[in-house]
C-alpha cells in the first residue's frame, strides 16, 4: 500500500486503454448528454465536431475509471475534487485511447496528521497525441 508520503510525484504510469463504440456513445448520450452531435451521425457531421463524438462526461468517466483501477494500491480515503478537464480533440467511435497519469502534488492535512490531499493528472492519448487532460484530488491516508 502506498500512502501520501510515498507517492512518486511527477512519474508517469500507464492506466490502460479504452475504446468507445458508436452504440456506447449514443447510449450514454441518450441517457446523460442528449446533444445532437453525440446522438446522430448526420447532425454530428453538420456540427462543429464534423462527426459523431463521445460526450466529455463519458470520455472522462472511461479514463478516470482506468486511473482508479491503476491506483488501487494507494490508500485513498475519498475523492475530494474533480479538477479542470480539457478536451483537445473529439473522442471518436472505435478509436483506441491510452491513459497515463502522474501524481503532481501531495500535501499533509494541517488539521489531521493521519491524512492529506494528493492531486493526480491524467491524459488520454490517441497515437501519442493528447486528446484529453483531467485531474482529480483525493484524500489519501498517511502512514503515521
Amino acid at each position: 500500500m502506498l500512502y501520501l508520503d510515498d507517492l512518486p510525484l511527477g512519474v508517469d504510469f500507464p492506466c490502460g486503454s479504452f475504446t468507445l463504440s458508436r452504440a456506447e456513445i449514443i447510449d450514454f448520450a441518450s441517457k446523460y448528454d442528449p446533444q445532437p452531435f453525440h446522438l446522430d451521425e448526420d447532425a454530428a457531421r453538420a456540427s462543429y465536431f464534423e462527426g459523431l463524438c463521445a460526450s466529455g462526461l463519458h470520455s472522462q468517466g472511461a479514463a478516470i475509471g482506468l486511473m482508479v483501477r491503476a491506483i488501487q494500491h494507494v490508500a485513498v480515503v475519498a475523492g475530494y475534487a474533480l479538477n479542470e478537464t480539457r478536451f483537445f480533440v473529439p473522442v471518436r467511435p472505435d478509436t483506441h485511447y491510452d491513459v497515463v497519469a502522474r501524481w503532481t502534488a501531495a500535501t499533509p492535512s494541517p488539521r489531521d496528521p493521519t491524512r492529506g490531499r494528493a492531486m493526480i493528472t491524467g491524459e488520454a492519448l490517441v497515437d501519442g497525441t493528447v486528446a484529453m487532460r483531467f485531474g482529480v484530488t483525493y484524500v489519501v491516508a498517511r502512514n503515521v
